[in-house]
């Protein structure tokens, strides 16, 4: 019984170990890539070297114009794909739109504000998912999502 107990004790102390080094590599990256926009922000794709990876990064400005989340995450979505796509050359032709309607009706004297948003794209090339680091608030009141990915992993 006491074998077992051990056992359960040393595999459980392992499989924290592996964990909190992954959630500990992603939470030093994600300040590091959090710092460097900061000083000097950007929008786009770049290429980010750690001591023993390197990551593709991808940085998409959304407005914040009273969309839900849902419709914002998509936006960024669809914005980063088209980066990185181009980015590694894997297009032959692109059209992205992004059009954003704001009307004013009066409606039993109160104001209401109609926000669409329409994203059209044609595109041909195929880029594996990024997933999403981080999304920061920018001050001129933008969402500033960042996905990354290991540069590795994009290759295979």
């Amino acid at each position: 019984m006491k074998r077992l107990i051990l056992a359960i004790t040393v595999f459980c102390g392992i499989i924290s170990l592996y964990a909190q080094s992954y959630d500990q590599e992603r939470t030093a990256l994600k300040n590091f890539l959090v710092r460097m926009y900061k000083a000097e922000p950007f929008e786009g794709v770049k290429v980010v070297s750690d001591y023993d990876n390197n990551y593709l990064l991808s940085v998409v400005l959304v407005a914040n114009n009273g969309q839900s989340e849902i419709a914002r995450n998509r936006i960024a979505q669809v914005k980063s794909q088209r980066q990185v796509s181009q980015y590694l050359g894997g297009l032959v032709q692109v059209s992205s739109e992004t059009i954003i309607r704001t009307t004013e009706k009066v409606k039993e004297e109160k104001s209401v504000e109609e926000i669409t948003d329409i994203i059209k794209e044609n595109s041909i090339g195929f880029t594996k998912a990024m997933e999403v680091l981080t999304v920061i608030d920018t001050p001129n009141k933008q969402k500033c999502y960042m996905f990354y990915r290991k540069a590795e992993e994009m290759k295979e």
